[in-house]
């Protein structure tokens, strides 16, 4: 169905869909009586649909089923320029990809604050916009668009096309969202060989970079959009946090299930806006890409386009990287300082440097074996290829990408210690370099995490 001529066409006003601003809806019951209260978004579908969130909202609901008109006014944040919308209530879906796309953006705000099964989508209403007018009383010229030119795009798609190992690989997909999208806080997280968690492998713009921190497929608002593989995008994020803190008041009063825990993760002092998107490959999820910002509506539809375009072109070019095969050898000694105690727990493969926890799992388990190597024969310069062929790590399947995990160990060690370090030589080889003489203990069963 082609667009109605509205006044102002629903394009024009793209900020006012973003739910920086509540929107109030005016609805009648049969009898006449009005009613009105506030909706957190309202979505464009088209030139001439919106569609409202089926939530908590029982009157609003009964009302539009007994009467399909209602009114609903949007507020520009760039302006203050308020428009009404006449609206008909066509139909509430409860499946699509529509009611799939707004209900992972629910979800993944109620799993951030703790509030899972607290507050869930329950359908999406889907109105026709027979008018869209200005308010009497506003006036001025529409704010500039987000625009993110084309040719930009196909730039960052060329750098991709010719990455030759991780390391640049991910170099060139947080340039890309300093340069291309414009902004500096970004990280990127992939998926574990056990497809149940994300770790964070590089990072830009943070004052604590958070390599190697974890977040469960499903948990949080990260964890949500993983598992949903959606994008997910909060403009307003304080006023999220104060509804559902004042959901959660309630729900406590209502005896509900104690909440669970934020995830801490690389952030902004005062996060305002974030973005986070995943990155498939192959139908897989290779990982998410996640954007931060402190302004409040910093990221548009435009930016979670080009997002899902960098994304899944990083995750494609991360599938398609081949191992290098280069072999390397040589010897080196510590010094004479105090021996540092470095503890290995086998059944995780956690490692811990003077009972400070480093990192764990495959990334664990490669340190233990470069320092035995080390100790046992002096060795300090490897391959790629010895790792992925020594039987005794038990490494996983390819998907699960040996030089990320080698970024993430290198990265980790950067941070915590200063008598250890990975350092790349060549493509394919690298080098542990060892400043203090070590005492390695081999500990049965789990770390004490």
């Amino acid at each position: 169905m082609s667009a109605r001529t509205l006044s102002i066409p629903l394009e024009d006003i793209p900020t006012c869909f973003e739910g920086i601003i509540p929107s109030a809806i005016c609805t009648v019951a049969s009898d006449g009586t009005p009613n009105v209260t506030f909706l957190s978004v309202v979505h464009r579908v088209d030139g001439d649909h919106v569609a409202l969130s089926r939530q908590f909202f029982n009157k609003t609901d009964s009302n539009t089923v007994a009467n399909p008109y209602a009114q609903v006014t949007l507020v520009e944040p760039e302006t203050g320029r308020g428009f009404l919308l006449n609206l008909v209530y066509e139909r509430t879906d409860t499946e699509g990809a529509l009611f799939e796309r707004m209900r992972t953006n629910v979800d993944a705000v109620a799993a951030a604050e703790g509030m899972v099964g607290v507050f869930q989508l329950r359908g999406v209403d889907i109105c026709r916009v027979e008018e869209c007018a200005m308010l009497p009383g506003f006036s001025g010229a529409a704010p500039p668009r987000r625009d993110v030119k084309i040719e930009r795009v196909e730039e960052f798609s060329r750098q991709l096309a010719h990455v030759g190992d991780m390391d640049e690989l991910l170099a060139t997909v947080l340039r890309a969202c300093t340069e291309l999208l414009g902004y500096p806080h970004a990280f990127v997280m992939l998926l574990d060989e056990t497809g149940q968690r994300l770790y964070t492998v590089a990072s830009t713009g943070f004052t604590s970079s958070g390599t190697g921190s974890e977040v469960r497929v499903g948990e949080g608002l990260i964890g949500v959009a993983a598992a949903h593989r959606q994008s997910v995008r909060v403009t307003h994020m304080s006023r999220e946090r104060s509804y559902s803190h004042a959901v959660r008041e309630a729900a406590g009063r209502h005896g509900r299930d104690a909440l669970e825990q934020v995830i801490p993760l690389p952030s902004l002092h005062a996060i305002e806006s974030q973005l986070v998107t995943p990155m498939l490959a192959y139908h897989q999820l290779v990982g998410v890409l996640c954007l931060q910002s402190d302004t409040t509506g910093a990221f548009q539809a435009a930016d979670e386009c080009v997002a899902g375009i960098l994304a899944n072109q990083a995750a494609m070019a991360m599938s398609a990287i081949r191992p290098a095969e280069d072999a390397g050898a040589g010897t080196s000694s510590a010094g004479a300082a105090r021996p540092a105690q470095v503890k290995h727990y086998q059944e995780d493969d956690s490692v811990f440097l003077e009972n400070e926890y480093l990192i764990k799992g495959v990334a664990g388990g490669i340190l233990w074996r470069l320092l035995r190597v080390y100790q046992d024969e002096g060795r300090v310069e490897f391959s790629n290829k010895e790792i992925r062929l020594d039987q005794s790590l038990d490494l996983p399947d390819v998907k699960d990408n040996l030089e990320a995990r080698l970024i993430l160990l290198r990265k980790r060690l950067e941070e915590r210690c200063d008598y250890l370090r990975i350092e790349r030589t060549a493509r394919g080889r690298f080098r542990l370099l060892v400043e203090r003489p070590l005492s390695l203990v081999q500990v049965e069963g789990g770390g004490p995490l």
